[in-house]
């Protein structure tokens, strides 16, 4: 049995008595139920018992009490006299002994554990952690060193080729063939000088910036996933 099937023979078993009494009787059992949340449904009703049950104590609430200051609990109908001896012995039957609102956590054993554990890896994982981020600071640092030289190069030969040209240039008034040929080879020398410079430069660029971003994304994961 679930809440909608409880709610509805209780329904049917109180039509004998008035409307209001009726509803009141139904919107606090309606509630009993919201208040436990859906997951303990079935803890409910194990304590309520059967609606049966529940519908006839609240008639023999309402008959022996008419006329006074009452309410509805879970124990039925209860007058304003018997209200304190049913809240003492509410208090006895809490929502976690009925089986919902319970929250587990560790024990104190297992945290003392967890702690002792911490402590003996601590030597361990302290150096290896330092050991691991110096080697990709130190792959990183080597990957940037080689792009960078790589741009280095290309400037430097954009520079030989402008310095042959003008030799070139000199040498066309002496000999023409050879000067033809010295400024032929210096625009060659500094056209792969610029391709070189414009490689290294772009492959800086792209590529190191991600790969910074990945590594400090990686650093960030253990932190991420204590917070969540």
């Amino acid at each position: 049995m679930n809440k909608a099937m409880f709610m509805s023979r209780l329904r049917e078993l109180l039509a004998d008595i008035t409307e209001a009494e009726r509803e009141e009787a139904l919107n606090y059992y309606e509630d009993y139920f919201d208040d436990a949340g859906e997951e303990n449904e079935e803890s409910v009703i194990e304590a309520l018992g059967s609606p049966e049950r529940v519908a006839a104590t609240i008639k023999e609430g309402l008959n022996d009490n008419t006329g006074s200051d009452g309410e509805f609990s879970e124990n039925g109908y209860t007058s304003g006299n018997d209200r304190n001896r049913e809240e003492v012995a509410a208090r006895t039957l809490s929502s976690e002994e009925r089986g919902f609102g319970k929250k587990k956590g560790l024990s104190s054993g297992t945290l003392v554990l967890i702690l002792i554990l911490c402590l003996f890896a601590l030597p361990i994982l302290g150096p290896l952690t330092i050991g691991v981020l110096s080697a990709v600071f130190g792959i990183l640092c080597a990957i940037s060193a080689v792009l960078f030289s790589l741009a280095i190069v290309g400037i430097a030969l954009v520079v030989a080729g402008i310095a042959l040209f003008v030799c070139g240039f000199i040498t066309l008034f002496e000999s023409p063939v050879v000067g033809i040929l010295l400024m032929g080879g210096a625009l060659v020398l500094a056209g792969i000088g610029v391709l070189i410079t414009i490689l290294g430069i772009w492959l800086l660029v792209k590529v190191i910036p991600p790969i910074v971003r990945g590594i400090v994304n990686l650093c960030r994961k253990p932190f991420q996933r204590k917070k969540d």
